[in-house]
């Protein structure tokens, strides 16, 4: 490209219009302003900018000369007239009398704005995904699971969303950004210590990868940190739970999958998610045998469970219904296929149709512990049936030590528990003491 340099004249609106008319292909038009050195017009073919043009201050060790000139582009006659680009240059020349190079900053600037639109908490959400089933779990050996590392990126995508911070670059997060989650999950202290946690995870790998220099959760005082919830007590006896087991069969919203799964839940100790994910490859109808691999539980081990006639009769009915698969979900959302999440509305229905309250699908875990407890089954074995890694009788030395199963006392034990329910569900068993439950 020829280069025409003309100058130095005062540079005015009238300068600008005659030399954009002059524009020619392949030509650059470089105009010096008179009144302040270094600021100049540059006219392309198609475009104009004023730049500024400095020599560093000091010399080159190498070659003991000067350094050689740079230039910074201030803008355009569109966002810049006259008078503010020399404002901007004479702001620039004080620069590098100071001994700063502007070239090198902006270039650095952008650079860094780069770094930041490619780091903002969205897309290394995505990232953190991707990398978390790869990462140890936190207590004992191997890895976190699947259900465990999707629950983990839920929590902390729900945290960054309450913050509005998708788009922040990760770098600009501070500690009033978490103050401002806090303050909007104060009504849901479970949910927050939850997403708190997860969030402090995350920013941990964050940390871990190079993206922060410092983790901002670490810079709220315990003291403002969300507070686990106080543990509930609800139980509920064998003839309330028919009462829930009669209701799901006239909650009219609900369709046959979620009275089944709903029903499954009542029958045996398992955790919904779990109970949720099940699937037929895992179930032996000749047996009565439940087996869960370790990366569909909770703390990862794999599990057994022995189903009785109740949960039997359930699984049955809908092995026959689904015409007899060997794999897929025992109990598949109606919709997607996939394991079902609406347990809250499945609840309210539930509640309507029993008009009654005051409990929570994971009462039925802690109702059935009660009750094994109070024929006198051994805790051990309640503990094996629920599968308590850390529970009295599993955890610490005892853990270590103590591998035995216990199996025909656990078969024995759930035999119990759905004789008692099998009882209540056709209204021959009295119930015993309970913390009370309100009506809805």
């Amino acid at each position: 490209m020829k280069v025409t340099r003309e100058g130095p004249v005062r540079i005015t609106r009238t300068t600008i219009e005659a030399a954009w008319a002059r524009r020619a292909k392949d030509q650059r038009l470089v105009i010096g302003d008179a009144e302040c050195r270094g600021l100049a017009l540059v006219v392309n073919p198609s475009t104009m900018a004023w730049v500024y043009s400095y020599k560093p201050r000091g010399t080159d060790p190498a070659t003991g000369k000067r350094f050689a000139s740079k230039s910074v582009t201030i803008g355009n006659p569109e966002t810049h007239s006259p008078p503010d680009a020399r404002t901007q240059a004479e702001a620039l020349k004080g620069a590098t009398k100071a001994g700063r190079d502007p070239a090198a900053e902006k270039r650095a600037k952008i650079a860094e704005d780069a770094v930041k639109r490619a780091g903002t908490l969205e897309r290394l959400l995505e990232e953190y995904g991707e990398d978390l089933p790869s990462r140890p779990k936190m207590r004992g050996t191997g890895l976190i699971t699947a259900a465990h590392a999707a629950a983990e990126l839920t929590h902390a995508k729900a945290a960054v969303a309450a913050m509005r911070a998708e788009k922040k670059p990760a770098r600009d997060m501070a500690p009033e950004d978490l103050r401002t989650f806090l303050r909007a999950a104060a009504k849901s202290p479970g949910v927050a210590r939850a997403r708190f946690g997860a969030l402090s995870r995350f920013f941990d790998w964050l940390l871990e990868e190079g993206h922060i220099a410092v983790n901002p959760c670490d810079a709220i005082p315990k003291s403002r940190r969300p507070r686990p919830p106080a543990p509930r007590k609800g139980l509920l006896r064998p003839d309330q739970l028919a009462v829930l087991w009669h209701a799901a069969g006239r909650a009219e919203e609900l369709q046959t999958v979620h009275r089944d799964l709903f029903r499954f839940l009542i029958a045996i100790p398992a955790r919904r998610n779990e109970a949720a994910g099940m699937d037929w490859k895992h179930v032996d109808l000749t047996q009565g045998v439940w087996t869960q691999p370790g990366r569909l539980t909770k703390n990862g081990d794999p599990h057994r469970l022995s189903l009785h006639p109740l949960a039997m009769d359930i699984l049955r009915q809908r092995f026959e219904a689904a015409k007899k698969p060997k794999t897929g979900l025992v109990f598949p959302a109606p919709r997607s296929g996939k394991p079902i999440t609406t347990w809250r509305d499945m609840k309210a229905e539930i509640v309507k149709a029993a008009e009654l309250d005051g409990w929570t699908i994971h009462d039925f875990r802690r109702s059935f512990a009660t009750f094994l407890g109070e024929i006198g089954k051994s805790e051990a074995v309640v503990d094996a049936i629920l599968n308590h890694r850390q529970a009295a009788t599993r955890g610490g030395v005892l853990g270590v030590y103590q591998w035995s199963k216990r199996w025909p006392e656990q078969a024995a034990a759930m035999e119990a528990w759905g004789a008692a329910l099998q009882a209540a569900v056709k209204g021959e068993q009295p119930g015993g003491d309970v913390v009370p439950l309100r009506r809805a």
